[in-house]
């Protein structure tokens, strides 16, 4: 009889091994399925933020590209009003210069 009480003992020990590795196993699962849900939710967030920073950096390049090209503009106007103010000096430094007593009083001898 004291065989069949340790083989009943031993079923015992064994079936409590067994609901101890089923909730270790549970347990595991429950881990393993939070620890992706969780990394699919960190992926989704880093994704949209990929998204959202390309735009932002879409419209910051263009916003660059509008500033040089109204930059630009503004110094081929620039240029454009330095010339015609040297070539307005030019034109009145020569007429000054031919309508000088000096100038005038060296043609005379």
């Amino acid at each position: 009889m004291t065989t069949v009480t340790l083989k009943k003992e031993e079923r015992k020990a064994l079936s409590l091994q067994d609901g101890c590795v089923g909730i270790h196993e549970s347990s595991n699962e429950d881990n393993i399925f939070n620890s992706l849900h969780s990394l699919e939710i960190e992926e989704k967030n880093l994704i949209e933020q990929k998204e959202n920073l390309k735009a932002l950096l879409q419209q910051l390049e263009s916003k660059a590209k509008e500033e040089i090209e109204k930059r630009s503009r503004k110094i081929e106007g620039l240029n454009s009003d330095v010339s015609d103010l040297k070539r307005k000096v030019k034109k009145f430094a020569n007429w000054a210069n031919s309508n000088s007593p000096l100038g005038s009083s060296e043609a005379d001898p």
